[in-house]
């Protein structure tokens, strides 16, 4: 899973809940209860939802890091651009 590492715990849980929780609206919706398997189903596209945050935090790390590195290349100087953006 591509998560930053202090995510991974939170995203591990967010994976196993929305299996557990997709497995469960089946059961409902082969039981003809509905209403229970759309309330298991809404419960997935939460826990979907979190862990698809997580992956974009991720990326966007990721697109920083590439930034950081191309200016590195170019002999820029991270710390100096840093400091004229806080004055």
């Amino acid at each position: 899973m591509n998560v930053l590492p202090q995510d991974r715990q939170l995203a591990e849980k967010l994976w196993e809940c929305g299996c557990l929780y997709i497995d469960r609206a089946r059961v409902e919706w082969i039981n003809n209860r509905l209403d229970e398997a759309e309330r298991w189903a809404e419960e997935f596209l939460r826990c979907k939802r979190d862990l698809d945050e997580l992956i974009r935090k991720k990326q966007e790390h990721d697109k920083l890091l590439q930034v950081v590195e191309m200016m590195k290349e170019k002999g820029i100087d991270i710390a100096i651009v840093m400091r004229k953006g806080n004055e």
